[in-house]
């Protein structure tokens, strides 16, 4: 059931094509969801692109769970186009590859009248030049009446680049915005009429953690500062702190430095890489226990690797501090250290994660709450606690901490690093270490005959470390009460949860899944949930979880490290998002939409106003101008993975899609061209596949094309190396490019600096000539067919190349008139002199046949003694 204003956005998108964007974790799934469910019958036909396997999959289990008349299908290129064309009249919802779905409208395969409206997930990702843009193109010019809606929950992304969010919409085709951030009047309302109840718990950390995070910061600063020193010519303002903790760093660090990279310093790369290893180290301080951490910050210490390469700032006083902070939450401060020196035993103060016993009180507390509801001898209700966490091994940590204690993980910890065996003292805060314990449940309570671990509640809240042993013994846990089960669950496979779990344990960042958490809840059902990790899109879920079951107990409790980077980071989503959504209303504000946006006013016109292969004379006064051939471009159906059809087709072209063994693009009866991109190029020279590519395309067409495309983001070079060698090098690129083309005289080399440079370059080859025949070029990849149309010996045409004097232009006298290699070598200069109708051409033909030969280690021999005289021996016969 849609909350209201979730009904509010369903019913402006039904009355108008727009584009919704909304906050992160606001369930834009939902409205989607709706869409599908009015459209899951026969009568229509809804397509879907740009949507995520994952999403793919949550969309029709939920779909399959609302029992819909039409489960939708999935289109990829597994299925054949007599099965796509069957799915295609069937109607319903189908979910459909952005290349498949090209394909289908260029060659008609997808009747366009049929559609009756196009969804575009993730609408932040569509390219101006990318396959969501062509099929909204092709979509508007064959059906003026179907819908089209957009969906993003990523508002931040619209703010990167100039009017990102009026470029998406024009390549949409869509008129309307909408939208919908957390602060929005409407959402407020819903999601307070039954808000759950929220438990903040600031975790303080240890005065070791606050060492390192200081310290860490330190460094983080001093690596930008000494970068923006190494460039003061470039705009740096986006590597700030801010950025560093958040995920973005990484874009910005792209967008900013990838197009002049090799422009780059070593020192400035290396500073780069730095700041990338100091954000790690950051985020394990407060993801990772104490044995982790210092085993990552000794590694960093103890690798000359690092010492070698790294910018300075490990030999400064902030790394020295690092070091040592880290080693005093494994080992203790010096006093306790000096106290401990005198021991027979050495003993290892390793510091307990400030997050595990936070963890421990929380399960107390329910604890307490369970008990308070029990009455009598009748059996409570099963209150299933879901603990959310960010990685696997973290959640694999906690179930090993609830199950046996903090002691025994951090002795396994120990293990690992390599240490020698040592007793470990787990030394928690005085509140945890000063509380009473709880006793144990006395309810009694079914236990579950399963493979895995089965304690008490209250042992899993206090970390007993007996609570491992009595998990192994089966014979004491039968006899035990109050027992649950604790079960690890892997984002994969959800679904196999058992209904009668008690505490459940999810590591959310296994997998890209989006929906992970919302999936867990509607399989586990929680009364109970604990965000040992804290991100955005988490808590907003559970919001709407909780709105859609009002009258029902939910119970959140959110942990986070108080002053830290943890924290910081949070922060710093919330206002970039409220930024975000500042900056899009300011924009739609001052939008200026065209009234035939949409398309369904007037026929969708290409750029240019002519076909490519139109000519205009200025001296026909007011004749009229004949009507011009439609100009057409064969296309291999793998180049519609590139940006190069869609701006070949807002030309005017039109395109042929076909699966072509020799070339990418068919331009012209003569002109095969095989396109390659820098790294494609070097790839193919290095593998040989671009020799036989060019050997194909010059035996089967007058004129190919060998067509080198650069990146527009990066600079326009080939190699690094900008100066051309003076002798051939096999590992130069220009070296070679310079054999291709001697060995392969018909083959013409094009370089274009972007897709939109070669779109008008193929414009201009194909002005005024004829236009390629789609079924010839089918025809050539057949090699029985290439075989009957062959005139000479492919292999003996390619010897006689190789004589001297011999090239493209009289090498077809030579084989009209000799029969064989054998019979040439038996040719006089006269007669080879009447071929050839050239003296000189057959004095060098006859010498080189006729020349002895003498290797090289008798060459030696024969200078010594010239009396020995050998009869001439002749090479080719």
């Amino acid at each position: 059931m849609l909350l209201e204003y979730e009904k509010q956005i369903f019913a402006d998108l039904l009355e108008n094509d727009g584009l919704l964007v909304m906050a992160r974790g606001l369930g834009i799934y939902r409205i989607i969801e709706a869409f599908m469910k009015a459209f899951c019958h026969p009568a229509s036909l809804l397509l879907v692109i740009n949507a995520s396997t994952y999403e793919e999959d949550f969309l029709i289990e939920r779909l399959a769970n609302a029992g819909v008349e039409q489960i939708p299908k999935i289109i990829t290129s597994d299925i054949t186009r007599e099965e796509r064309l069957k799915v295609y009249m069937g109607g319903g919802v189908a979910f459909v590859s952005s290349r498949i779905l090209v394909m289908d409208l260029l060659t008609d395969k997808l009747p366009a009248h049929l559609i009756s409206g196009i969804l575009v997930y993730n609408a932040h990702r569509v390219k101006e030049t990318g396959l969501e843009a062509f099929i909204m193109r092709l979509y508007r010019q064959k059906n003026k009446e179907g819908f089209i809606k957009a969906f993003s929950d990523n508002p931040v992304a619209f703010t990167d680049g100039f009017c990102k969010i009026e470029t998406i919409m024009r390549n949409l085709y869509l008129r309307k915005l909408f939208l919908y951030p957390r602060f929005h009047v409407s959402v407020k309302d819903s999601l307070e009429k039954s808000e759950p109840e929220v438990i903040e718990l600031g975790v303080p950390t240890s005065a070791a953690m606050k060492g390192c995070q200081m310290a860490l910061l330190e460094l983080i600063n001093l690596c930008i500062k000494e970068l923006r020193m190494c460039n003061s010519s470039l705009d740096l303002e986006g590597i700030n702190y801010e950025n560093l903790i958040s995920t973005a760093f990484d874009a910005v660090i792209r967008v900013q430095l990838e197009p002049i990279w090799h422009q780059l310093t070593s020192k400035t790369k290396q500073l780069v890489s730095d700041l990338k290893l100091l954000r790690e180290l950051l985020r394990s301080l407060t993801h990772f226990d104490c044995v982790t951490f210092y085993s990552m910050v000794r590694s960093i210490k103890a690798s000359e690797k690092q010492f070698k390469d790294n910018a300075g700032w490990l030999y400064t006083e902030s790394a020295d501090k690092l070091y040592m902070f880290a080693r005093q939450r494994l080992y203790g401060s010096i006093e306790e250290q000096a106290k401990n020196s005198g021991s027979s035993e050495k003993v290892l103060l390793a510091e307990k994660n400030p997050k595990w016993s936070a963890l421990s009180e929380i399960m107390d507390e329910i604890c307490v709450a369970e008990e308070a509801l029990t009455t009598g001898d009748l059996e409570p209700a099963p209150s299933p606690v879901l603990i959310a966490v960010d990685s696997p091994q973290t959640c694999s940590q906690i179930k090993d901490y609830l199950l046996n204690g903090a002691e025994s993980v951090l002795k396994q910890l120990l293990m690992k690093l390599e240490e020698p065996p040592a007793k470990v003292q787990a030394v928690s805060d005085k509140k945890s270490a000063s509380k009473d314990p709880i006793k144990p449940s006395t309810a009694k309570k079914q236990k579950v005959s399963v493979d895995t671990d089965q304690v008490t509640l209250t042992q899993l809240a206090r970390g007993d470390p007996a609570a491992g042993a009595k998990a192994s013994a089966k014979a004491e846990d039968n006899s035990k009460e109050g027992q649950v089960e604790l079960v690890e669950i892997d984002a994969k496979i959800i679904n196999s949860l058992p209904s009668n779990c008690k505490t459940a344990l999810v590591a959310l960042r296994t997998t890209p899944d989006p929906n992970c958490l919302i999936r867990t809840l509607d399989v586990l059902h929680p009364k109970y949930v604990i965000m040992f990790d804290l991100d955005i899109p988490y808590i907003r879920q559970l919001e709407i979880y909780k709105a859609c079951r009002p009258g029902t107990q939910f119970r959140v409790y959110i942990m986070m490290f108080s002053g830290s980077s943890e924290e910081q980071k949070y922060l710093t989503a919330i206002r970039k998002e409220k930024s975000a959504f500042e900056e899009l209303i300011k924009q739609k504000a001052t939008m200026v939409i065209p009234e035939n946006r949409d398309g369904k006013l007037a026929d969708t016109k290409p750029e240019r106003d002519l076909p490519a292969n139109q000519t205009v004379s200025t001296r026909k006064g007011g004749h009229h101008l004949p009507t011009p051939q439609e100009s057409k471009v064969i296309v291999d159906m793998r180049e519609f993975r590139s940006d190069l059809p869609y701006l070949i087709h807002k030309l005017g072209v039109i395109l042929e899609p076909a699966t072509l063994e020799v070339g990418d693009y068919i331009l012209t009866e003569d002109i095969c061209v095989e396109r390659k991109s820098v790294p494609d190029l070097i790839g193919s020279l290095n593998n040989g596949r671009l020799y036989s590519q060019c050997v194909s395309m010059s035996r089967y067409y007058k004129r190919p094309v060998l067509l080198i495309e650069f990146d527009p983001t990066r600079p326009f070079t080939l190699q690094k190396n900008f100066s051309i060698q003076q002798e051939i090098s096999i590992n130069d690129i220009q070296s070679r490019l310079a054999l291709l083309t001697l060995h392969f005289p018909k083959l013409r080399l094009l370089w274009c600096q972007s897709s939109n440079s070669t779109a008008k370059l193929f414009r201009e080859l194909k002005r005024g000539a004829t236009q390629p025949d789609v079924d010839k070029a089918l025809t050539i990849t057949s090699k029985d067919a290439m075989n009957k149309d062959l005139k000479y010996n492919v292999v003996a045409h390619d010897s006689l190349l190789k004589l001297p004097s011999i090239s493209v232009k009289n090498v077809s006298l030579l084989a009209d008139k000799v029969r064989d290699i054998k019979n040439l070598a038996a040719m006089d200069k006269e007669a080879l002199g009447t071929v050839l109708s050239n003296v000189r051409a057959a004095e060098a033909v006859s010498s080189f046949l006729n020349t002895e030969y003498i290797p090289e280690d008798k060459e030696a021999t024969k200078s010594a003694n010239p009396s020995i005289r050998r009869p001439a021996r002749r090479v080719m016969r």
